[in-house]
């Protein structure tokens, strides 16, 4: 069965995401939209440039809206402004531009899964799925959960491969890591670092993001393998556990909210993991940012 992912907004972010899917043969079939038509042409070649060295039948080309009525995967790019100290400035300009875009979702009857890019995640997920008749998940705290590994991996001299661990809640500063569920071989992380380690661990993860933003002016690489690896899980039937945005629907004692949580990822969408089992601490944290994300959902209101 064909593969068709419908990449909403050819930025940096929607350029990297649809090159990442197409080397990985993830899709057989990218189709890019943007309201830009000359840099969506552009994309366009220069993407499709590459595929002659892939070796792979995967197919890339511009297309309309009407091409989410069979896509398996809409991926939504498409933001207002970014801010480079924190993603909850972005809301209202974000919504202002999925404000033109859900109607089009609408009327081409799209009954897939949209992955949710565009910051600030978690509000902007929720406020999709308000408006459409399909599946939503948000990245999330999927590329938190990378930083913390990657950073817990260099801090022992071991492969990020090694190590397990998430963080759940905002993708943003209110994030939760849980070093509860952190671990390099089986072996607790916090029995392998120091204190000292661990904080530091922790400021690096929860702020990466805006210090590349800072640096750079956006985010792309990271986020965009992270929203890969979530398509993959779907499109491939996976069943794999990866953390990302969803109404947790009780898990955790929360629900009528977007907030990361692990979850097991397949055709079938993402559903929340079984509940581990946080610190005392962990969960007045988690509960916090849960709070601050409803806090939120009332002002758009």
């Amino acid at each position: 069965m064909s593969k068709k992912v419908v990449i909403i907004g050819l930025g940096h972010l929607g350029a990297h995401v649809s090159q990442m899917l197409a080397l990985r043969g993830i899709a057989d079939e990218i189709v890019g939209i943007d309201y830009n038509k000359k840099k969506e042409w552009g994309e366009i070649q220069d993407l499709s440039d590459m595929l002659p060295y892939l070796g792979t039948q995967t197919k890339i080309r511009s297309g309309s809206y009407e091409d989410l009525a069979d896509a398996d995967i809409a991926v939504l790019t498409a933001c207002g402004k970014i801010c480079d100290e924190d993603r909850l400035q972005e809301l209202s300009g974000s919504i202002a531009v999925i404000d033109q875009i859900l109607p089009e979702v609408q009327k081409n009857h799209f009954h897939g899964t949209m992955v949710i890019l565009t910051n600030p995640c978690d509000l902007i997920a929720y406020y999709v799925n308000q408006k459409i008749d399909a599946d939503v998940i948000g990245t999330g705290t999927a590329l938190d959960s990378a930083r913390l590994r990657s950073r817990v991996a260099a801090a022992l001299n071991l492969a990020p491969s090694d190590i397990q661990g998430y963080c759940i809640g905002e993708h943003g500063d209110s994030q939760t890591i849980l070093w509860s569920q952190t671990r390099a071989g089986g072996v607790l992380a916090d029995k392998l670092l120091t204190p000292e380690q661990m904080r530091k661990i922790e400021q690096d993860t929860v702020t990466a993001g805006c210090e590349i933003a800072l640096h750079k002016g956006s985010t792309e690489f990271g986020i965009g393998m992270a929203a890969c690896e979530i398509i993959q899980a779907i499109l491939g039937d996976e069943h794999r556990i990866l953390p990302c945005s969803v109404d947790p629907k009780g898990a955790y004692g929360q629900s009528g909210l977007f907030t990361s949580v692990p979850c097991i990822i397949s055709r079938e969408g993402a559903v929340p993991l079984k509940e581990l089992d946080l610190t005392s601490d962990e969960m007045a944290k988690f509960t916090a940012s849960c709070d601050m994300l409803k806090d939120m959902i009332q002002k758009m209101s």
